[in-house]
C-alpha cells in the first residue's frame, strides 16, 4: 500500500502527530505539557485541512483554510501565553490577577475557551452557502418536498 494522494499524506502526518502526542503524553513535565499543547493545534489544523481537501474540487477552499489558519495561530499564540505565565510561577503562591482569575488561568478562560468560540460562531454563517448547503441543494430540497407533498402522509398523525 503507498500513499498517492494529498489526502493519503495528510491522514499520514496526523497519525504522526497523534504519535508525537502520545509520547508527549507519557513524557510529561513540563517539554511534555507544552509539546502536547501544540500538537493538539496541529492535530485540529490536520483534520480541518483534511475536510477541506475533501470540499476543494467542488469549491474554493482559500477562504476557510485562512479561516482556519487565523483561528490556529491565535491558539497558539495563546497557549503560548498560557505556558509563559505558568512557568513564571507553577505553584500559584502569589497570584497575579487578571479579571478575577490567576494570570494562566484568565488565558485560559478568556483565551483559548471563548475567542475560538466566538470565530467559528460568527465564520459559520458566511460559509454556510458555500461550504454547507448551496443553491442547487436548496432547490433540490424545494423540489423533493413539492413532489412528496400532497400525497405526504408524514409524522406523527
Amino acid at each position: 500500500m503507498a500513499i498517492t494522494n494529498t489526502k493519503d499524506r495528510l491522514i499520514a502526518l496526523a497519525l504522526g502527530v497523534l504519535i508525537v502526542m502520545l509520547g508527549a503524553m507519557l513524557t510529561g513535565g513540563q517539554i511534555g505539557q507544552i509539546l502536547f499543547s501544540y500538537t493538539i493545534i496541529a492535530f485540529f489544523g490536520l483534520y480541518v485541512l483534511i475536510g477541506t481537501r475533501g470540499q476543494a474540487s467542488d469549491v474554493d477552499a482559500q477562504p476557510f483554510l485562512k479561516l482556519t489558519g487565523g483561528l490556529v495561530t491565535l491558539l497558539g499564540v495563546l497557549f503560548a501565553a498560557l505556558w509563559y505565565f505558568h512557568f513564571q510561577n507553577p505553584t500559584y503562591t502569589d497570584p497575579v490577577y487578571w479579571l478575577g482569575l490567576p494570570r494562566a488561568t484568565a488565558v485560559l478562560v478568556y483565551g483559548l475557551w471563548m475567542p475560538p468560540a466566538l470565530y467559528m460562531m460568527f465564520a459559520y454563517p458566511y460559509l454556510f452557502d458555500e461550504y454547507i448547503w448551496d443553491s442547487s441543494e436548496a432547490a433540490e430540497f424545494r423540489e423533493m418536498e413539492r413532489r412528496e407533498a400532497p400525497g405526504a402522509t408524514g409524522g406523527d398523525d
